[in-house]
């Protein structure tokens, strides 16, 4: 009976674990996505200048790892926001049959919401941090054809960043939730009070 709660060791434990294998599968899925794009438009495989356009609290460690996932879960919820938005943007203008990238397009935001449900349920008492974006879709960044191109490179090069550092975070994890499943949440108070200061 246990092990059926994720609050409780064994449950914490085995989803945590769970959880970590999806956001590996869901990095090289982002990978290969990234790399569709490219080859679909003949943009050259070098990243594109500008930095991610997520931006959250830094990942110091004095943080927990349990702290770190409500941080890292902020980012992917905002790389999904911006998934959905370029999704939208790139059929209107953007238009044509079903292709290998499309296909792996959707296969990715819906394995990015998985993974944000999953995390979701690792967070102590609810607690949240929260992302910024530094460059939103209908910013003056995009502008025509190949300015949107370099946006969705942009967007696909964030969510190869922030799932590769759930990934790895997320490896780490299961051995603290199973130490103390349930002391974190005045930890991650403290330090999301730091932080926002």
């Amino acid at each position: 009976m246990a092990g059926r709660g994720t609050n409780g060791r064994h449950g914490s434990r085995g989803h945590a674990g769970r959880t970590a294998a999806l956001a590996r599968l869901l990095h090289k899925e982002c990978s290969q996505l990234l790399e569709l794009y490219r080859n679909s438009e003949s943009l050259p495989s070098s990243p594109v200048d500008g930095g991610y356009l997520v931006s959250i609290p830094p990942l110091v460690p004095q943080l927990s790892d349990a702290e770190k996932i409500s941080i890292l879960h902020a980012a992917l919820k905002e790389c999904l926001r911006l998934l959905e938005d370029v999704i939208t943007r790139e059929d209107a203008d953007f238009s044509d049959e079903d292709s290998e990238y499309k296909r792996k397009r959707k296969t990715v935001r819906d394995r990015l919401g998985h993974l944000l449900a999953s995390t979701e349920q690792l967070l102590v008492d609810g607690q949240k941090f929260e992302a910024k974006v530094k460059e939103e879709l209908d910013g003056q960044a995009v502008s025509g054809s190949f300015g949107l191109k370099m946006w969705i490179v942009r967007v696909l090069q964030d969510l190869v960043h922030w799932t590769g550092q759930t990934s790895d975070t997320l490896r780490s994890l299961p051995a603290e939730m199973e130490k103390a499943p349930k002391t974190m949440s005045r930890r991650i108070r403290r330090g999301a009070e730091k932080i926002r200061k």
